[in-house]
């Protein structure tokens, strides 16, 4: 536990590929935006969940707290990128996710930048 997956392409254009998540479990997570060859991704988000196809299905849907952010790179052709870590818990989840904010200042984590 603990290695990141590689970045998987979740979104392009109008188009989400939430069938390329295979865990249902806790992570920590973080979300890049870059080409559509996956060159240069930059993070721009870092989360913890208790279900990473619900969390990435729930960023397609237009009721997620970061879908304005996300459909303005999608439009503009960025694409969206995911990878994630397994944890045990959500409360290990949480811990890594608090980690990396407090070492890294993510763009869309406005509210939780440098707690």
């Amino acid at each position: 536990m603990g290695a990141w997956t590689t970045w998987r392409k979740i979104a392009e254009g109008n188009h989400w590929f939430d069938d390329q998540l295979d865990w249902d479990g806790p992570a920590c997570y973080e979300l890049g935006i870059g080409g559509p060859r996956g060159g240069g991704i930059k993070r721009v988000y870092v989360g913890e969940t208790t279900s990473e196809s619900r969390r990435v299905i729930a960023y397609a849907s237009s009721g997620s707290h970061l879908w304005d952010i996300i459909d303005w790179h999608l439009k503009r052709g960025w694409c969206l990128f995911y990878r994630a870590q397994v944890k045990r818990s959500k409360r290990a989840a949480v811990r890594a996710q608090d980690n990396l904010l407090a070492k890294f200042d993510y763009d869309w984590n406005i509210k939780l930048n440098s707690q």
